[in-house]
Parts: C-alpha cells; sequence; structure tokens
C-alpha cells in the first residue's frame, strides 16, 4: 500500500512539474535552415529571443510555447512575438498557448483566413495585441484564457457573449473578440468601454447592434466583413466616438439615435473638414422611426420638414452630393438618398 502510494506521489510531482513548465514537455528541434520547429510551430531565434512565424503543415494542434530550450543546439530562448501572418490561411483546428509568457505581442493577421476552431489557455496578462490580431478567424467559436482576471492590465472571457476582453491600466474595458462562429443571437449589446479593431471581424449571426452608455469608442475595423443593418445608440448624452471605417456602410444601414439638443445633433452628423462619423453620416434615424420616403430627422427622434431640422432651417449647398447649409456650417448627408431636392 505504501509503495502505491509513493507511486502516486512521484506521477503527481512529475504531472505538476509538467504542467508547471509545458515547454519542457514538448521536444524543440532545429532545421537546416535554422528555424525551430516545436508543437507544430515555427520559430525564428535571434539571440535570447524568439518569434512565431509559421507553422507545421498537416498539424492539426498546435502549441505556442513560452520559451524555447534544446541544450544540444544551444537554444535558450523567450518567445516574444507572434508575427503578422504567422498562423495566416492555416489549415489547424486548434492552437494552445504555454504558460509562463512574461511579455507576448501578437501583430496583425497573425491568424487571419485560417480554421482555427479554439484558441486555448490564451495568457490572461502580459499580452500585447496590435490591432486586428486577432481578426479574420471565422471558424473561431470558442478562446479560453488561462488565469483570467479582471483586475487592470488582464484578460478575461465574458460568461455572457464567450468574447475576450481586457482591463487597461487606466481601468477602462476593451472588447477585443467575439468568436466569429460561436453560436449567438442575431441582437448584440456592447457594454465595453472601448471596441478593438477587428473585434467582430467575419461574425456571420450578428446584424443588429446596440450601443449603450457606457462605450466610448468604436474603433476602425470594429466591425469588418459583418453586415450590419441596424446599429442604435442608447444613450446619446455620452459621447461615443465612432472611427472611420468602424462599421461597413451599406446604404440600407441605419443608425438610431434620440437627439434632443443642436449639439448632441452636431455629435452624429459629419462635418464637412472630416471630422466625427467620416463614412456614417446620413444614416441616423431616432428609434422606432417606420418612414420610408427620403427625409432628415431632427431632434427628439420627429421626423423634420423637408426645409428644417426641428424649426432650424437649411439649405441645400450640392445636391449631388447631400451636402446641406445650417447657419454658417455646412454638412454632408451620405447614403441618405439616391435623389435629394429641396422641397
Amino acid at each position: 500500500m505504501k509503495k502505491l502510494a509513493v507511486s502516486v506521489i512521484v506521477m503527481l510531482i512529475l504531472a505538476l512539474g509538467c504542467a508547471a513548465a509545458l515547454s519542457a514537455c514538448t521536444p524543440v528541434s532545429v532545421e537546416e535552415d535554422g528555424t525551430v520547429v516545436a508543437g507544430g510551430v515555427r520559430y525564428k531565434v535571434d539571440g535570447q529571443f524568439a518569434t512565431v512565424i509559421g507553422y507545421v503543415e498537416g498539424e492539426r494542434r498546435l502549441k505556442v510555447l513560452s520559451r524555447l530550450g534544446n541544450e544540444e543546439a544551444g537554444i535558450d530562448a523567450e518567445v516574444t512575438i507572434i508575427a503578422e501572418n504567422a498562423f495566416a490561411g492555416a489549415d489547424i483546428d486548434q492552437v494552445e498557448f504555454d504558460t509562463g509568457f512574461e511579455r507576448l505581442t501578437i501583430y496583425p493577421n497573425a491568424f487571419a483566413g485560417s480554421t482555427v476552431k479554439d484558441l486555448e489557455d490564451f495568457p490572461y496578462t502580459n499580452v500585447t495585441l496590435i490591432d486586428n490580431a486577432l481578426a479574420g478567424m471565422a471558424n473561431l467559436s470558442v478562446i479560453s484564457v488561462r488565469g483570467d482576471s479582471q483586475e487592470r492590465d488582464c484578460y478575461y472571457i465574458n460568461d455572457t457573449d464567450g468574447g475576450l476582453y481586457g482591463v487597461g491600466s487606466d481601468g477602462k474595458t476593451t472588447l477585443y473578440l467575439i468568436p466569429a462562429a460561436k453560436s449567438a443571437a442575431n441582437t448584440y449589446t456592447i457594454t465595453a468601454n472601448i471596441v478593438a479593431p477587428g473585434a467582430f471581424s467575419c461574425n456571420k449571426s450578428i446584424n443588429t447592434v446596440f450601443v449603450t452608455n457606457s462605450v466610448s469608442r468604436i474603433c476602425s475595423g470594429a466591425f469588418a466583413n459583418v453586415k450590419i443593418s441596424r446599429v442604435s445608440f442608447q444613450d446619446v448624452t455620452a459621447e461615443v466616438f465612432v472611427e472611420e471605417g468602424a462599421f461597413e456602410v451599406d446604404k440600407d444601414m441605419r443608425f438610431e439615435v434620440s437627439a434632443d439638443s443642436v449639439e448632441v445633433l452636431d455629435h452624429w452628423i459629419k462635418l464637412s473638414d472630416g471630422e466625427q462619423l467620416e463614412t456614417l453620416s446620413g444614416l441616423i434615424h431616432p428609434t422606432g422611426c417606420t418612414e420610408e420616403q427620403p427625409h432628415i430627422h431632427g431632434l427628439s427622434g420627429d421626423n423634420a420638414p423637408a426645409t428644417s431640422i426641428e424649426g432650424i432651417p437649411y439649405e441645400v449647398s450640392d445636391a449631388a452630393h447631400f451636402r446641406i447649409r445650417i447657419g454658417d456650417r455646412e454638412y454632408v448627408l451620405q447614403y441618405l438618398f439616391t435623389t435629394f431636392t429641396a422641397a
């Protein structure tokens, strides 16, 4: 009985040691051109540091190590970068992350066009995501975070939507990724403070988005390759900065707001000097609008007469480009009408 107990203890110690240093349990080999291969992943080693540069074709499950070690080849390097397009187009099912990353930067489109379905044990801290680092994974259905935390400078998974979120050093929450292939409703409510580029990349289920008053910025490319038919801003008294290219604008797309002052209306109509909402203007409708004829909305959710916005007179300065002038300011109404003629 004692012998069995000792054997069990030894096995537990070995298992724990392997779990504490996954890289030590993964064979590391060196190819003729100097490329290092481990866990189906290809690395370029430069002294003490290593960069993920690709993958071994035919491998379905890959493991990204935090450290590479091969005493015979004289390799002892910290993995610090996943290069741009490292796994682009890869026919793979899963990418698992090692423990112990002290600093890891993932460059744009690292997984773009891959068939990966599962990002496993994403590091909960010490990771920098360059814009669109996780974009382009149309088959991704789940992402998990090892030891996730909602403390500052940490990443976590939201139990409600399965998305990857991060908390910045300023305490603001950023939505980095909603798995594109995750089964989801057609309607999504954004509650994070910031929506990162590529956060909804390739999503095929969501077509209506509600923006709560906690949102302060929606970054360019946040909804890349996503056909959205309706975006409803729930409380526009809180400023939301929508970067150019945040949404792929379609002529039938609707932005719903409920402005209650000229200042709030100004926030949603693009100025001709290229300030806010450069590609989104002119699609502004108050919540509940059913009007199908060409029109411009006024304040407080009411349709405006053809020559004024809630009593504020305007003139058409360039009908071909939907330019109107209110006082001494010129506004551009894009995508709203196929033709426009003042009454």
